[in-house]
């Protein structure tokens, strides 16, 4: 008996959620099929029901943005999001729970499809850090972007742990005072200044009388 369409999105939701969670966790190449389909309790059949294949998969999974770009969403303030994404003390499940964060060097080595899911998140982040500001991809939004995430990745690479906090802290600092940064008041444009030589011209012409006038006169 085939099952429901409700219950079909249900079962993909949760093969999703579990291959999610072990991609961050073991990244894409130490997660294979059977460990996502015993984890969220199927056979490795039913996967091809809902995706073609593991790439296929790792870059829907990696495109949905886990960590910081919902949480950058759901607050009213992003300096707020950024502190606790940089709180040392929560390092860990930042850096698990984060996809730009956990999965940067195995997007780097997937196909393209995985590799544009991540641009387009990494876009996202930097236009909510952006907010306000003339330009989506505004200059110190980018730099946040890359100061936020970067610490978390390398915090979480590092073996030492004073390195690690030291990271972070840097990186608190600086993103701080980038999203402090006063934006850069609009200089007026200057007036520019009405040519007078065009209109004395014709003036003078139009006072003398013409070479002609003045023969037929004669």
């Amino acid at each position: 008996m085939p099952i429901s369409a409700t219950r079909k999105a249900a079962i993909r939701a949760e093969i999703v959620e579990h291959a999610a969670r072990l991609f961050r966790l073991r990244g894409h190449a130490g997660t294979n099929i059977d460990d996502i389909m015993l984890a969220a309790g199927l056979t490795r059949g039913a996967f091809y029901a809902h995706f073609i294949s593991k790439d296929a998969l790792f870059a829907e999974i990696v495109g949905m943005g886990h960590g910081l770009l919902p949480k950058l969403r759901a607050a009213e303030k992003p300096a707020a999001v950024l502190d606790a994404y940089l709180d040392r003390e929560s390092l860990a499940a930042t850096a698990q729970g984060c996809t730009l964060a956990s999965l940067a060097c195995d997007v780097a080595r997937s196909p393209l499809a995985a590799r544009l899911a991540y641009a387009n998140v990494l876009h996202g982040v930097i236009a909510e850090l952006a907010r306000g500001k003339k330009r989506a991809l505004d200059a110190d939004a980018t730099a946040v972007a890359i100061l936020a995430v970067g610490a978390v990745t390398l915090a979480r690479a590092s073996g030492d742990t004073r390195l690690s906090d030291w990271l972070l802290r840097c990186a608190r600092r600086a993103t701080k005072t980038l999203m402090e940064k006063p934006r850069p008041k609009r200089r007026a444009s200057p007036k520019k200044k009405r040519s007078t030589s065009r209109p004395k011209a014709a003036a003078a012409r139009l006072s003398r009388p013409s070479a002609r006038s003045r023969a037929g006169r004669a």
